[in-house]
């Protein structure tokens, strides 16, 4: 007997007898390969449940049998939750509702990732554009939490007027079934940003991407209602992933490992570009639907970590 957990593998030998026998071909089958799988000997496991691994020789049909045991892999702690912010330099309410934000992260360190997704003014990019379409963002601002639904009021989108400590320790304190972790690294002459993410699927998550984001903070412009010399924080300046909807992992179950290299401009926009203040934010989520239903594109787990 065997017990696993899914995407774990292990390999049975089989030993015919005598030792001197002339033809010891075997071969290997599994009663529910949906479970596990074998594949000469290498069994692995697919789905919890329960499995039969029997070996069979090709001369006598004599057999043997390891009963498998396939159990779900335990959730980890997540890195991080993803919190976006729909805002814009020429409104008004987003100066409060920004205010708000950033008392309520205060604490929380790198747990709780900002991402200000600016739209009609001198920092918006269309990708910001695109995904306030897509979740029917009418007014701002307008945030949401790991793009879940429900997490704060009924829908995805929320006034972040209504967001709270409790709100985000809630949040934070959900376990999940994807890792990730995340290097950079920033060469000065040739301006190059080198991001590595790598992490596990621990369950089956075939809609699962990538999406990797480049973030800068410290930019002095204006704002409506915080006058001309405002800091800008936590501005999405680009998106180095480039698919909308984030890039292939290229398992839906397991490790995976992704690396990019990115030139950084002088300027983006109208805005210098300060490698001191941009970081890289990675987070996996699911690509459920590019149109329609907006709450099945959930985000898994999130990391942040500064260029150098």
């Amino acid at each position: 007997t065997k017990t696993i957990v899914i995407g774990e593998e292990f390999t049975l030998t089989a030993t015919v007898a005598p030792a001197d026998a002339a033809d010891k071909a075997v071969m290997w089958t599994s009663d529910d390969s949906n479970v596990a799988t074998v594949d000469e000997g290498k069994v692995t496991a697919v789905a919890a449940g329960t499995a039969n691994i029997t070996v069979t020789t090709k001369d006598g049909g004599k057999t043997a049998t390891c009963a498998v045991t396939v159990n779900k892999r335990e959730p980890v702690s997540r890195n991080a939750i993803l919190l976006e912010d729909f805002t814009a330099t020429w409104c008004g309410p987003c100066f409060s509702g920004m205010k708000n934000i950033h008392k309520q992260m205060e604490g929380f360190g790198d747990k709780v990732i900002l991402v200000c997704q600016h739209l009609s003014d001198d920092f918006a990019i269309q990708h910001s554009r695109t995904l306030s379409d897509f979740y029917g963002v009418e007014g701002i601002p307008s945030s949401m939490i790991d793009r879940t639904k429900g997490v704060v009021g009924e829908e995805v989108i929320f006034h972040p007027g209504y967001l709270t400590k409790a709100i985000l320790e809630k949040k934070l304190a959900e376990p999940t079934y994807v890792t990730i972790n995340l290097t950079t690294s920033y060469n000065e002459a040739t301006k190059e940003i080198k991001v590595k993410v790598e992490g596990e699927l621990l369950e089956d998550y075939p809609k699962a991407k990538l999406n990797v984001y480049l973030v800068q903070d410290g930019i002095i412009y204006e704002q409506n209602g915080g006058g001309n010399n405002y800091v800008h924080r936590n501005a999405l300046r680009d998106v180095i992933s480039k698919d909308t909807w984030g890039d292939a992992l290229g398992v839906s179950q397991g490790k995976y490992s992704k690396e990019y290299t990115y030139k950084l401009p002088d300027k983006i926009g109208k805005f210098n570009t300060d490698p001191a203040k941009m970081y890289i934010v990675a987070f996996v989520a699911d690509a459920v639907n590019t149109s329609g239903d907006n709450t099945k594109n959930i985000v898994h787990n999130s990391v942040i970590k500064a260029i150098k």
